[in-house]
């Protein structure tokens, strides 16, 4: 790569870096700071938390798996960065199909006993769900650390050369294994909760036509707001994983690499704006920060 494209690549990840460290660090303090007033968290601002961290850790992994693997760093330190790397993403591939399963239970209207249930349900589901979720994640994270280990120096060399081909077969396998059932999983969930939430949409358009009603009125907005999230999350899950498909999967040269780097970089500072443009809270906490900061800008003249 020539070194102007390379630099122009190294400045748009240093930005998407920047800004996803900020807009999650926004989310994670507004939801600390509301669980201290208010000694706890609704399902939702839960949710917004845990993604908050994730992302903010899914940044720290994957550059440090990148520039592990981009500098040709040791076999060892590389894997114990991929396994920090696919806990942190199994884990916020969940926690995002799990906010799309919170706004398709709340939006969607249906008097199906399972969806009545969940309904009554829901502040007793999702910290239950976020424990399974970490479980799942911590279950890929020690098979992914299990491949660190190699067989002893003691071993003859035939011995070692065998054992690493084998090992290298069974990661392949394993990576495999990762992508259709660790990604695969939510993503269907993300799937199944889009169109059910953006079929629900427009029956309720529908009759809100045959009646000559209002749009505009708040159910309609609501409908609205929760069809533009889960879609827009369902966008980005897919980039991301198919730039991560191709990243571990492709050999390819090191600008094709950082490309999907930088497509990956995306994810974060893209879900966390996603997040706080949909959430009142984090809406009105943005805006009064503006508000602050251009004040004191004002002063400072």
């Amino acid at each position: 790569m020539s070194s102007p494209e390379y630099f122009a690549f190294l400045a748009i990840g240093v930005a998407l870096v920047i800004s996803g460290l900020i807009f999650n660090g926004f989310i994670v303090i507004v939801m600390i700071t509301q669980w201290i007033k208010c000694r706890r968290l609704a399902s939702s601002e839960q949710l917004l938390l845990s993604l908050g961290l994730s992302n903010l850790w899914v940044t720290i992994a994957l550059h440090g798996f990148c520039f592990t693997n981009l500098s040709n760093d040791s076999d060892k330190t590389g894997q114990t960065w991929f396994s920090f790397f696919t806990f942190t993403v199994i884990f916020r591939y969940w926690l995002t199909a799990l906010l799309c399963f919170f706004y398709c239970i709340k939006i969607v209207n249906s008097t199906h006993t399972f969806f009545l249930w969940c309904k009554l349900k829901i502040s007793w589901l999702i910290p239950r769900l976020l424990v399974g979720s970490i479980v799942i994640s911590l279950l890929v994270f020690i098979v992914t650390l299990s491949f660190m280990y190699i067989p002893s120096s003691s071993a003859n060399a035939t011995t070692m050369i065998e054992a690493k081909s084998q090992s290298h077969i069974s990661s392949n396998s394993f990576l495999k294994l990762f992508f259709a059932v660790g990604s695969g999983c939510p993503f269907l969930l993300v799937l199944l909760c889009s169109i059910l939430v953006v079929a629900s949409l427009c029956r309720h358009v529908c009759q809100m036509t045959s009646k000559e009603s209002n749009f505009k009125s708040f159910q309609t907005k609501a409908h609205i707001q929760a069809a533009r999230t889960v879609l827009s999350l369902l966008l980005l899950f897919l980039s991301f994983f198919v730039a991560e498909v191709l990243y571990m999967s492709v050999e390819m040269r090191h600008d094709k690499q950082l490309f999907l780097w930088a497509v990956m970089d995306v994810y974060s500072p893209a879900q966390a704006a996603i997040l706080v443009l949909n959430n009142p809270k984090l809406k009105q906490a943005l805006a009064v920060m503006v508000q602050r900061t251009v004040l004191i800008c004002q002063e400072k003249r």
